[in-house]
């Protein structure tokens, strides 16, 4: 029932299997229930997770309301119709309509949990009882840890990263702060519940019974930015939003921009390779040296970068061991020398759509990748009572 593997440049020491190995996660079968009425932050999060599992190979059939998961109307919107969200998230899944309000489909859910290895849903779900009842392990995405009893609160992705402490540090400090774009709070989230997810299938492959496993978007944020926390308390002032006293910072050059960045032990090659006696001075040595004079410092890096492209930067500074990286536009990346020899955005023919490029996952399995199924349609032959 799930993906193929496909053809990807072989690992150095791993090198391509003229068969392709079992797909490591083909023997669990998962549910993911989408009740109504729950947050897009949520949502977004329990579907990233079941999308991996059903890309390495889990049966994961997701439980839609009547209408279906309403992410199928959320946009971004594919030029063809329908939500590229709802496409990317539930790719290699099968999808069921039941209507959880009745009996007859929270029936027909008990008797599929009761096949299950694990369910995957949010904590507002009307069927929560049920589903940490079930013989399947209960993976339980929610807003909040669970002793802020903050199951009725209202929240979303906004709101995550900004109790999070993490929209604090990006911006600059004399504007308001910004948010990360996308959903990065959801798919970070995602990203920890397959994580919870996987060592619970782990255990019943072990003849255990893995316990409730619950994630919330709140510690997700605070876990992803432990240092900023660490050194608050550490020093008694937060990292907050330096802007151009950042060690690191963004510089433009002929046909864009470019993020400087390098190591302490990097530094004499970044030095060596801006050419300017001036960044011999001994205080501009050190690390705190360079901190103190930041503003000086980039008044003589940064003409450096002015008559050259990103990719001329790019070239002559990965000789010289430095990583200094070219922002790109999302489109560009459909031209990158990486993802197009790594084929890792995959063609896929979409019933109803055509065809589409898709991401795999960033994985690779014995130098093999992994080509995702289209997200399921919903078809008469699928509802349910």
């Amino acid at each position: 029932m799930g993906p193929t593997l496909t053809e990807a440049t072989p690992c150095a020491d791993h090198p391509a299997m003229t068969e392709a190995p079992p797909l490591p996660l083909a023997r669990f079968t998962i549910v993911e229930v989408n009740d109504e009425k729950v947050p897009l932050c949520l949502r977004l999060a329990t579907s990233l997770a079941a999308k991996i599992a059903a890309d390495l190979g889990a049966d994961v059939l997701k439980i839609e309301p009547p209408g279906g998961d309403p992410v199928r109307t959320t946009p971004p919107f594919l030029p063809q119709g329908g939500s590229a969200l709802f496409q990317f998230l539930n790719t290699s899944k099968r999808a069921l309509v039941l209507d959880l309000k009745t009996e007859a489909g929270r029936a027909g859910l008990a008797r599929l949990l009761d096949k299950a290895d694990a369910c995957l849903f949010e904590e507002p779900a009307s069927v929560a009882p049920l589903l940490r009842a079930s013989r399947a392990t209960p993976i339980e995405i929610a807003a909040f840890p669970v002793e802020m009893d903050a199951a009725a609160r209202p929240v979303s992705g906004l709101a995550i990263q900004a109790l999070g402490g993490l929209m604090h540090m990006v911006g600059e400090p004399e504007r308001k702060p910004l948010k990360l774009a996308g959903h990065q709070a959801s798919y970070a989230a995602g990203l920890t519940a397959f994580t919870g997810l996987a060592a619970a299938l782990a255990a019943r492959d072990a003849g255990q019974r893995a316990p409730h496993v619950r994630v919330s978007l709140a510690e997700v944020m605070q876990w992803v930015n432990w240092k900023a926390a660490s050194a608050a308390a550490a020093s008694g002032t937060s990292p907050g939003r330096e802007g151009k006293e950042s060690e690191f910072q963004i510089v433009p050059c002929r046909d864009g921009h470019v993020a400087v960045v390098y190591t302490v032990t990097q530094w004499p090659a970044a030095r060596a390779l801006i050419g300017d006696e001036r960044l011999k001075d001994p205080k501009f040595a050190t690390r705190p040296g360079r901190r103190k004079h930041i503003a000086e410092l980039y008044d003589i890096i940064t003409p450096w970068f002015a008559d050259k492209t990103r990719a001329e930067i790019q070239k002559t500074a990965q000789s010289k061991g430095v990583p200094f990286g070219p922002i790109f536009s999302p489109a560009e990346l459909l031209e990158n020398e990486q993802y197009v020899t790594r084929s890792f955005l995959a063609e896929m023919k979409h019933p109803a759509f055509g065809k589409l490029l898709m991401p795999q996952l960033p994985v690779q399995w014995n130098g093999r990748s992994f080509a995702p199924r289209p997200a399921p349609e919903i078809a008469r032959s699928e509802l349910a009572a």
